[in-house]
């Protein structure tokens, strides 16, 4: 894709500049640090001779005056040669002490996410031990039809490559069990730092997330994904078949009752739930016109599919794990009016009977939202339904008149 726009704009040779350029910049970095080798290695290789040339102007002074035998100084200058020859071959590695060091450093960063993640895995453990049967078939069970009560409460957040900068100013917001809340805003007011924090992508960097009134930093990442799905503005399909993508969705589930380690087979996922998922996302009667069905390939990054498309096998790739909270992070801006049409559609079946969390720029896409919480500078400016907020005649209303969306505002 980005040869056909380097193509279009005609750039070709200043984009075979830039890459000359780059070539260049690494070719003199290159050496640089090959003069460096180089110096180090004429060092080890001339101390041995220079050892041999010291030793044998010393002891050829000493055996002149009669201080030393024959014997004693080639018992000497035997021990100078060796010990000349083990400092050559000491500064023939110090490149590679460096490079042992380096890979020490990462080795033990490694291990210290290693024992988060065992650190994750053991709390996941004990509460499925402190909550006996709660196997997959109890857990859908108790929590069909059911909702995550999600609250925010006084929370602020900085990314940490700029600290001070805060993202979210003091947010409180309570989305009711099976409730919808669309978060709507201008560019980078912080609608998607919200998904983040949701999605445990990230933890507040003040104030509380919770769920069903516990606070999400308690609860084990692993476990606490379980019961969220989330549906992006560019959704990510990986090579292999329609069926691989959407059995993707189940997954999470497969270590819940402390068994499948391996991630799963596709084997394992029922056809059955498969085609539910995908009549659920209004996708399944284009599925079905497929030669190929759900083993149709999906091509690299699902290309060989239209963004309507592959939003749609998200969608059911979402469904199929039974989520109790739904987050749609503008899922349908990127779409043209009739892709949107059904992808809202699907979205819609979706969103019934779960908590659903939506970001949206495209106001008609959640104008029946049961709370639209408008966002400005990382604050909640306003908070209400749509007729609420459209009476209030405040940032709202200046949106939906910039979208043409109600005619009776104006």
């Amino acid at each position: 894709m980005g040869i056909r726009t380097v193509s279009s704009l005609a750039l070709e040779h200043a984009v075979i500049e830039r890459y000359e350029m780059g070539l260049q910049g690494i070719a003199l970095n290159a050496i640089g640090e090959l003069g460096w080798k180089m110096l180090f290695y004429s060092i080890s290789q001339s101390l041995s001779f220079l050892a041999m040339a010291l030793g044998f102007w010393y002891g050829g002074r000493l055996v002149s005056t009669g201080e030393y035998s024959s014997g004693q100084f080639y018992v000497v200058f035997m021990a100078v040669v060796f010990s000349g020859e083990a400092a050559a071959m000491f500064f023939q590695y110090t490149t590679s002490i460096t490079k042992a060091r380096t890979a020490i450093n990462y080795i033990f960063g490694l291990r210290r996410q290693l024992e988060l993640v065992d650190e994750e895995l053991d709390d996941d453990s004990n509460a499925t031990r402190h909550h006996k049967g709660n196997t997959s078939s109890t857990r859908e069970k108790d929590t069909a039809g059911q909702g995550v009560d999600v609250r925010c409460e006084a929370v602020e957040f900085a990314y940490p490559l700029r600290p001070r900068h805060r993202v979210l100013r003091g947010i409180d917001l309570d989305v009711g069990p099976g409730k919808m809340v669309a978060l709507v805003g201008a560019s980078g007011c912080g609608k998607s730092t919200v998904i983040s924090l949701l999605e445990r992508f990230y933890d507040p960097t003040a104030g509380t997330v919770r769920a069903d009134g516990r606070d999400v930093r308690r609860l084990g990442r692993r476990r606490y994904r379980r019961d969220v799905a989330l549906v992006q503005q560019e959704p990510v399909l990986y090579q292999g078949s329609i069926r691989d993508n959407v059995g993707l969705g189940s997954r999470g589930d497969d270590d819940e009752a402390g068994g499948n380690q391996d991630g799963g087979k596709d084997s394992q996922m029922p056809e059955s739930e498969i085609v539910a998922a995908c009549q659920a996302a209004n996708i399944w009667d284009f599925i079905a016109s497929l030669p190929q069905g759900l083993d149709t390939p999906c091509g690299p990054q699902g290309l060989s599919l239209s963004g309507g498309q592959r939003q749609r096998i998200a969608i059911a790739r979402a469904l199929i794990r039974r989520p109790r909270l739904l987050l749609l992070d503008e899922a349908t801006s990127a779409l043209d009016s009739e892709s949107e049409k059904v992808v809202k559609q699907a979205l819609d079946r979706a969103a019934a009977g779960r908590t659903t969390v939506a970001v949206a720029h495209r106001l008609s896409t959640v104008r029946d939202a049961d709370a639209i919480a408008v966002f400005n500078r990382g604050s909640i400016a306003e908070l209400g339904t749509h007729d609420e907020l459209v009476a209030q005649r405040g940032l709202y209303y200046q949106m939906v008149l910039g979208q043409s969306l109600d005619r009776e505002a104006t």
